[in-house]
Order: C-alpha cells, then sequence, then structure tokens
C-alpha cells in the first residue's frame, strides 16, 4: 500500500504522509498517535516494578519548518494505578541524509536531555544513546547507557523497549511496552 493510500484524510495535517519529506520517508511507520492504557512494565534494580501507561504522538511538522528536517515526538506516561504522570519527553526524530540513520532528541521532566541514534531496519530502530545532558539536582541516577528499541508489530500495533546502564547498574531492561494506533 502506497504513502498515499495510508491517509484517511479525518486526522489532521500532522499525519498526512503525503506531506513527509523524502528524507524522513524511512520513518512513516511511526507517524501517527500510539497508546497504551496500562500495558506498559518498568522494572529496574533501584525501584520498585509497576505497570503504566504512555501514549506517544509522531508527526509531521508545518511546512515553514526549513531547518533540519524531523518528526515532532512527545511521550507522556501515567501510573496505572493512580493515574499520575510518571515521565514526559519532547523532541524531534530525524534522519542522516542519503542513509537510514536515525537520530532521537529527547528532553525529559526529569532534567535529563538526550540524543540517540540508530539504523533504522524494516519497521523498526534501534536507537544507542550517544550524549546525556542532566540538571545538577536531578534525583536520578547518572545514565551510563542506554539502548531504545521501536519495531511495527502489525500497521496497529508499536512495540517500545527501553534498556539501561546507571551509574551503579549494569545494562538491563528498564521498560517495555505495545501501543496500539489511535490515529490516524
Amino acid at each position: 500500500m502506497g504513502l498515499v493510500a495510508e491517509y484517511c484524510g479525518k486526522c489532521g495535517e500532522e499525519y498526512d504522509l503525503r506531506r513527509l519529506p523524502l528524507q524522513l520517508q524511512p520513518l512513516a511507520f511511526l507517524v501517527g498517535k500510539w497508546r497504551s492504557e496500562h500495558g506498559g512494565k518498568a522494572i529496574f534494580p533501584t525501584i520498585p516494578k509497576f505497570t503504566y501507561g504512555e501514549e506517544v504522538d509522531i508527526s509531521i511538522p508545518d511546512d515553514a519548518l526549513q531547518a533540519q528536517r524531523a518528526l515532532n515526538y512527545t511521550a507522556f506516561a501515567w501510573s496505572v494505578n493512580e493515574k499520575d504522570e510518571l515521565h514526559s519527553e519532547s523532541g524531534y526524530i530525524s534522519v542522516k541524509p542519503n542513509t537510514r540513520d536515525a537520530a532521537l532528541t529527547t528532553v525529559m521532566n526529569n532534567g535529563f536531555v538526550t540524543v540517540e541514534e540508530g539504523p533504522i531496519k524494516g519497521n523498526s530502530i534501534k536507537f544507542r544513546l550517544k550524549d546525556v545532558g542532566r540538571i545538577s539536582f536531578s534525583r536520578d541516577l547518572p545514565v551510563h547507557d542506554m539502548v531504545r528499541e521501536w519495531t511495527l508489530l502489525d500497521k496497529n500495533t508499536l512495540q517500545a523497549r527501553l534498556n539501561m546502564e546507571t551509574l551503579t547498574h549494569g545494562m538491563q531492561e528498564h521498560t517495555f511496552i505495545r501501543y496500539h494506533k489511535i490515529a490516524p
């Protein structure tokens, strides 16, 4: 199915794949709004295990953007039990020109700023942490390494897995979730 056929016309232009610049077309499988009400699992030695819900929005920016071509990215997670916000992040997803190498830049509400890069292989991206910054008074442990993997399982299911290494603990799974597409 071509890019034009996949756009329903009922959603806003931010999901219209006909507007996706050529350079960003390897990311077309990510465009949309994805949600999991309670399917997220978080584990790490320094926190109690818990489940969470999360919504991720990956959209096409306004055509007026003339800088580095990038998709808009926002995510927010909430506690299944208390319905409190747990985590949010905003940023951009770009593709290195003439390659299938993607970059994700994020700013997070816990005081972290990250740059992650990795190859696009089919309908999957495996980002690895390239740089991290943090505010001086963040309560979270310094992150030494991180691997974030997004895989489209079918046209309406996106899987995300995040592995992390901190100052005190080696690389291990931190979060896992499967989203269902809610738009377009």
